[in-house]
């Protein structure tokens, strides 16, 4: 039986939900669309672990770079406070941005993934991701891949460092403080950077189909390290504060989330921050092939994905950001919506998911 919550008229929508794990489509998975605080749907189901624990409505788990969408709020929010501002060089807030090959870079650059640092040149292991002052030095005496702001690479694994660290210098709180401060503590979700121990048994395990990877020899964006799911089941890495891919979360904190923050642009709220400062984060960056991805991305100055198909469903005014293995949050400000899909069996690939695809679609015709 699936749990939660469906509006009568979104029957059908659920319908399909429920067919994931009648099909084994789905391990555990949870989908949420919320409406000015009110849920249309919030749906859970499945298993936690293979201990057949179920997945119930306080379930996390780790949605990958889906995270990178919730911290870019945060950091509009600190724009809205006149604490942080998208033209300023990196330089104004840390100093070891003053070296020449770093000075023209700008808080916009990191942000929309254009600076040149959208990869680690040397080798790095899952264990150095969670010693957070050797990354940052790793990142501090990089040279630059590219001349900033004239290349577009999604910067996978070191944005969430590059942007922590500046509000860290700035704030002297780390972005998973300012998570759980300004989101979770403040709208009552659960959404986490550096889960708490109290929440740790809420995490769902990760289950992943593996795929043959062909080996690429030189380091991407990607690559360095290597996706490791056991590594990602552990406490360290849960507890840990890697922002671009370990946010911990379920599809009703994330879709709330979104759901604010769309109606403080479409209804002036002034919940978390001020529609003027929502408008600037949307505004569109040079529209170029992201060559990370190898594909025309939309990015917005704050990093946010703009347009993203059918993935952040029918209007093309939507925008929020996926992660690896299916998970996604977005908002839709022509229907005023937040949504989200949060699961633990992961798409190794980086298509776009057909889980939440096949949702949408009925949500949207209906």
């Amino acid at each position: 039986m699936i749990s939660g919550y469906c509006e009568e008229k979104y029957i059908p929508v659920k319908k399909i939900f429920e067919n994931y794990f009648a099909e084994q489509e789905e391990i555990g998975a949870s989908f949420a669309i919320y409406k000015e605080g009110k849920p249309l749907i919030d749906l859970w189901n499945g298993l936690k672990n293979k201990k057949n624990k179920n997945w119930d409505e306080n379930t996390i788990v780790n949605v990958f770079s889906a995270t990178k969408g919730i911290y870019e709020i945060i950091t509009s929010i600190l724009i809205d406070q006149n604490i942080l501002d998208l033209e300023k060089s990196v330089s104004y807030y840390w100093d070891a941005f003053k070296q020449s090959n770093k000075r023209e870079i700008t808080l916009k650059h990191i942000l929309s993934h254009q600076s040149g640092l959208y990869r680690f040149k040397k080798k790095i292991t899952q264990q150095d991701l969670l010693d957070w002052d050797k990354i940052i030095n790793i990142l501090e005496n990089q040279d630059l891949d590219h001349p900033c702001g004239q290349q577009t690479y999604y910067h996978a694994k070191t944005h969430g460092f590059l942007i922590g660290e500046i509000i860290k210098k700035i704030t002297k709180k780390s972005l998973g403080e300012l998570v759980f401060e300004l989101l979770s503590k403040k709208l009552k979700v659960d959404f986490f950077i550096g889960t708490p121990k109290n929440q740790l048994s809420n995490i769902a395990t990760l289950y992943e189909n593996k795929i043959e990877n062909k080996i690429v020899s030189e380091f991407n964006a990607f690559n360095n390290p290597e996706h490791e799911i056991n590594f990602y089941n552990k406490q360290d890495w849960q507890t840990a504060e890697v922002p671009s891919m370990n946010g911990h979360g379920n599809a009703r904190s994330i879709a709330k989330i979104y759901d604010v923050f769309v109606n403080d642009l479409i209804q002036e709220k002034n919940v978390l921050l001020s529609k003027s400062s929502i408008n600037k984060c949307l505004t569109e960056c040079d529209s170029r092939i992201d060559k990370s991805l190898m594909m025309p991305i939309r990015w917005s100055e704050i990093g946010l994905i703009l347009r993203g198909g059918w993935l952040f469903g029918k209007n093309k005014e939507s925008f929020g950001h996926n992660g690896w293995g299916g998970s996604v949050g977005f908002a839709d400000p022509i229907l005023g919506i937040g949504v989200a899909y949060t699961t633990n069996k992961i798409n190794p690939t980086i298509a776009s998911d057909q889980r939440i695809i096949n949702l949408l679609k009925k949500f949207y015709e209906i």
